[in-house]
């Protein structure tokens, strides 16, 4: 062992000592061991050590954390390497020569090092030196070498396993079976000892070998554990270097003699020998196979644990496409056992992935509305995986081209077991958000009404209830989407009872507030504030019987619709006209009305028909449907028919108004002849120009003699004024006055004669009686004032 460097501080030599060689060994700046002499524990430790006779070792630890602490015994688990300082007897270390008082070295992290080293070092050289067993019987002395060999076989196997290797123990006397051999073909005997050790070895191999090719992948499952595929990558290439170790072994030398010492002495043990070798070359052609097809899986596999798993989807069509040409090509994977292992273990990589993707830490804490959503992406994802597999399986066929089909025999259910539970997890927590969301509503709603009051407080208590329930349910500390730990489903069932309690309460609540709404427009506001909540299966069992007296209801509503057209109906054929708004011409006032009646009936029929309820296929909705329908057809019919009725008469109407003198007498006073015809025609046009169902289909007579309704305004206006003027001067003038204005009077005469036998509407020389109101009246007043 390498001594310690010298002190190089004043202090205690004995601990420079130490210190000096822990910083050497374990390669660390002094500034390390500065700081375990600064805590006072470890001090204390330290002289316990040096002052005391006890303990007697004490062993300086390099933790996770890179910090030295010094222990009075060795660690059950190292993680680096450590130091060891043993007294040599149970004595104070002296300050001047300490090391010689102390036996020191170094741990390695794995114990078993150790121990071999302790086996190899120490106990086999010791007890197998021949000095040592002077005086021994003979008996005794070959139990003893027997014994440590199987401790150093023993100890070798042990430190294979944890390396991953089978350890062939080698027979006592090993070194002898090369002269045996030789000698046994030159015909000399065999010792018995040595071939019985042989036998001996041959049987623990079979044991060990067996073992070997007992092991499976599908043990990755056991005690509950969720391997992914790179567990099975890793069984196939430890598989592999483990088999080979094992062939390496068997192909030595000096196996190869003593497999010739059991064959030359027809030993019993042979046909055992030779069979394990053959199983040994046969695991080890199919595990390298196997090997080297699942690395063509391995960058797949890869790809998927480095791909966001929201974007995975197109990595599933690959993946499976590479499945099938392995389970086609492979002589020793296409097994369903084993491809079964496969599938399940990519099951476990993907439910890893989602998990990850969801963080259950944070699921509930997050955004309801955006986790519900991922939930279902995540869902919709599963389900592409489990449809991949599907489409997979069913084209399976194909890969085998001008060969027999090999199919995947094994039931989907048996290996997407775990998928399909953590589905169900998924769609129950789905199913909390979708009652969270829905309850959530309820802090917004607001009754009407002269309960209302009473009603909403109600529906708020409801609402504070069920926060303390969703707070209590979202506070678990476990991991939620786990789909192997039940205590979820055993909260969510609590959960799910209270929730039940919680509808109940509602639905009572709900069906009181239908109650004391009068009219079906705040029925259906009260349905569309409520929303999804009256989709929940108990307070839609209790609210269903409301449905039944909104169709009786709607029913009463057609009934006064149909009397209201039956009898606008009878009032038309009696009397020539409906009965209509005061400030509407009669056709224009007429479908007006019957388009105000059918919306009085259409806006609830349809919020009836827009409720996501079975109650619309009963067999009564369906013949207020009917009815609806054939009473929107007769006032559509209706409708028509009037307004054809209409147009048919509007060319004769204007033909013969528009051809009217636009001047008349009615005994001596002069009078406009403009008819009320077609003044309420253009009324009419007015009013219709803005009606969507008919505004296309006036007729162009109409339009055009709108288009003059500005030009006949003016002419109505300046003859009105005309009229006037000319009734004044006829009727208050003095005989005086009027014959001041005699000879003008007579020339408007002259023009009022020609416009009583000459000019109609349609006439375009109408202009210069535009003006004429105005001169007569300026003449009127000029004479007036001339005779003042």
């Amino acid at each position: 062992m390498d001594q310690p460097g010298p002190s190089t501080t004043n202090q205690d030599p004995r601990i420079d000592f130490i210190g000096s060689y822990v910083v050497k060994t374990l390669k660390l700046k002094p500034e390390k061991w500065m700081r375990v002499l600064s805590i006072e524990e470890h001090r204390s430790t330290l002289k316990d050590f040096l002052d005391k006779p006890h303990p007697i070792l004490l062993v300086v630890v390099l933790t996770h954390a890179a910090q030295l602490v010094p222990v009075i015994s060795f660690p059950c688990y190292l993680k680096n390497k450590a130091v060891f300082f043993v007294k040599k007897r149970p004595d104070v270390v002296p300050k001047e020569r300490c090391a010689e008082m102390v036996i020191f070295g170094d741990l390695a992290p794995r114990l078993i090092d150790e121990l071999a080293a302790l086996v190899d070092e120490v106990f086999v050289p010791m007890l197998s030196n021949p000095l040592n067993h002077e005086g021994w019987p003979l008996v005794v002395s070959q139990d003893i070498l027997k014994q440590i060999h199987n401790l150093k076989s023993t100890v070798y196997e042990v430190k294979g396993k944890v390396n991953g290797q089978t350890v062939l123990p080698m027979p006592v006397g090993v070194e002898l079976v090369y002269e045996a051999e030789k000698g046994l073909l030159r015909g000399e005997e065999v010792d018995l000892y040595l071939k019985s050790a042989i036998e001996g070895v041959v049987i623990k191999w079979a044991q060990q070998i067996n073992d070997v090719m007992m092991e499976d992948s599908s043990q990755a499952f056991e005690n509950g554990q969720n391997p992914l595929p790179a567990v099975e990558l890793a069984f196939w290439k430890s598989r592999l270097s483990n088999l080979n170790y094992i062939y390496d072994q068997l192909r030595t030398d000096r196996v190869r003699c003593m497999a010739v010492i059991l064959e030359k002495t027809t030993s019993a043990y042979y046909p055992c020998f030779s069979r394990l070798f053959k199983n040994i070359v046969s695991a080890l052609a199919e595990a390298r196979e196997i090997d080297l097809y699942l690395k063509t899986l391995e960058k797949h596999f890869q790809a998927l644990e480095d791909t966001d798993f929201t974007e995975s989807q197109p990595l599933f069509r690959p993946l499976f496409h590479i499945i099938c040409m392995v389970w086609r090509d492979s002589k020793y994977y296409c097994s369903s056992s084993k491809l079964m292992v496969l599938i399940k273990q990519i099951c476990n990589l993907l439910i890893h992935q989602a998990k990850k993707c969801l963080d259950p830490s944070t699921l509930f804490h997050s955004d309801i509305d955006e986790a519900r959503q991922r939930i279902q992406l995540t869902i919709d994802i599963l389900k592409n995986f489990r449809s991949t597999f599907d489409y997979f399986k069913e084209r399976l066929p194909k890969y085998f081209v001008d060969r027999a089909v090999i199919p995947w025999t094994f039931h989907p259910n048996v290996v997407f077991e775990r998928m399909n539970k953590f589905l169900d997890r998924l769609n129950t927590i789905q199913w909390f958000f979708k009652t969270v969301l829905e309850f959530q509503k309820l802090e917004k709603i607001e009754i009407g009404g002269m309960k209302g009051r009473v009603l909403g407080g109600q529906i708020r208590d409801i609402s504070a209830e069920f926060d303390a329930y969703f707070h209590s349910f979202a506070s678990k500390s476990y991991d939620v989407l786990d789909p192997d730990d039940d205590t979820f489903n055993e909260d969510f069932k609590i959960f799910q009872e209270n929730i039940i309690d919680l509808d109940l309460k509602l639905s009572t609540v709900l069906v009181e507030s239908f109650d004391n709404c009068s009219t079906l427009e705040g029925i259906f506001k009260l349905i569309d504030i409520v929303g999804s909540v009256l989709d929940r299966p108990l307070i839609s069992n209790e609210f269903t019987a409301k449905y039944v007296e909104i169709i009786a209801m709607l029913d009463e509503e057609i009934n006064i619709c149909e009397e209201l057209f039956k009898e606008q109906c009878h009032r038309l054929q009696k009397y020539g006209h409906m009965e209509i708004d005061a400030f509407f011409p009669p056709i224009a006032g007429g479908l007006l009305y019957m388009t105000t009646l059918a919306m009085r009936v259409t806006k609830p029929v349809s919020c009836f028909k827009n409720l996501q309820h079975p109650i619309k296929e009963n067999e009564d909705a369906v013949k207020l449907f009917d009815r609806y329908d054939q009473l929107m057809k007769d006032i559509t019919d209706f409708k028509r028919k009037y307004f054809n009725e209409w147009t048919v008469t509007i060319p004769k109407i204007i033909e013969l108004n528009t051809n009217n003198t636009i001047l008349a007498r009615q005994g001596s006073d002069l009078v406009l002849n403009f008819s009320p015809e077609i003044l309420e025609l253009m009324k009419e046009v007015h009013h219709l120009r803005n009606n969507n169902d008919f505004k296309q289909d006036l007729p162009s007579e109409c339009l055009e003699l709108f288009g003059k309704q500005e030009t006949y305004r003016q002419y109505r206006i300046n003859l009105g004024i005309t009229i006037d003027w000319y009734n004044q001067i006829r009727k208050n003038s003095q005989k005086v006055e009027f014959d001041l204005v005699e000879d003008e009077i007579k020339a408007i005469d002259e023009r009022i004669e020609m416009a009583q036998n000459e000019l109609n509407w349609n006439s375009k020389d109408m202009n210069p009686f535009s003006s004429l109101g105005s001169k007569l009246g300026q003449n009127t007043i000029s004479g007036s004032s001339s005779s003042n």
